[in-house]
């Protein structure tokens, strides 16, 4: 999934690609319009009374565990920007292609801008084109880089604030080139920031919301970028466990078959792999932190891709 990134890998009719599998995968490609609306809310919500604990609790360690939470959701939020981008969200077009006030522009994101990018990533990791994962490797050392270069590029830059530097600017050049998209976004920040400082709680707008959004979610979604496919064996790979769904996969685990399988919507991608798994198809996975910072002290590949 690429900021700044469906094509005939994905169906309009929500139908997976064979992939061997065939029509015995249409099970898992149904899509359940109040489950996506309850997965939502559940977000809202796990976001607000995390905040709500830190308010009450007026600690900095409260506080500090609360961006850190916040920002996972936030992660979570880009997730179903991207199961829209999918069509895998809501049952019509219509709603998924409208559903930028409810999940895409509290992140500064929207879906139809998400997709224009996100087609060419499925298409260029289908195609194992060349340069399908230059958008990640650019960002990392190279392969002589030794541990503590590779450490503060990869762990220590991101969280003193470049990814969210990085992050900022993207944004910035987004609105310049869609400018809608650029009013829109200034239409629904106005009327938040408004409403909060009406309330009197816009100190907490920006601490538990605008802070996480510039400063975490960005380090968090470049490590999910590494984590999805890195020196993957099969080009993409599958997450498990609370790590990933807190931090920096959110709603999108298993990211292995939703390469293979994009039609089917995250809700039922756990089932699928399982299916999967049980007819045989050898998937790999990065199960916890230890996996994930395995991943991160990878060194390099002298060749890209």
């Amino acid at each position: 999934m690429m900021r700044g990134k469906v094509t005939s890998m994905l169906m309009p009719s929500n139908e997976p690609r064979s992939g061997g599998h065939g029509s015995n995968l249409k099970q898992f490609t149904a899509l359940n319009d109040r489950l996506a609306l309850l997965i939502i809310a559940g977000d809202y919500l796990f976001a607000i009374a995390v905040a709500a604990a830190a308010i009450v609790a007026q600690s900095t360690l409260a506080t500090l565990a609360a961006i850190v939470l916040i920002a996972g959701r936030q992660v979570a939020f880009l997730n179903l920007v991207h199961a829209a981008a999918h069509y895998s969200l809501f049952s019509t077009r219509k709603a998924n292609n409208r559903a930028d006030a409810l999940i895409g522009y509290p992140i500064l994101d929207a879906v139809r801008p998400y997709r224009s990018y996100h087609l060419q990533h499925h298409r260029d990791v289908a195609r194992k084109s060349p340069d399908r994962f230059d958008y990640l490797h650019d960002k990392l050392p190279g392969p002589d880089a030794g541990p503590w270069r590779r450490a503060m590029i990869v762990v220590i830059k991101p969280l003193c604030g470049f990814a969210g530097f990085g992050f900022v600017r993207s944004t910035i050049d987004a609105c310049r080139e869609n400018p809608a998209f650029a009013s829109k976004l200034a239409s629904y920040w106005g009327v938040v920031v408004g409403l909060f400082w009406w309330a009197g709680h816009l100190g907490s707008l920006l601490v538990y919301w605008v802070v996480p959004l510039v400063w975490l979610y960005p380090a968090f979604y470049f490590w999910a970028e590494m984590s999805d496919h890195y020196a993957a064996r099969d080009e993409a790979r599958n997450q498990r466990g609370l790590f990933y769904m807190l931090f920096i996969k959110g709603h999108e685990m298993y990211h292995a078959v939703h390469h293979k399988y994009p039609a089917i919507p995250f809700y039922r991608i756990r089932a699928a792999n399982q299916y999967l798994r049980s007819h045989g198809e050898e998937i790999e996975e990065s199960r916890g932190f230890l996996d994930f910072m395995r991943i991160l002290c990878t060194p390099s590949p002298d060749v890209r891709g």
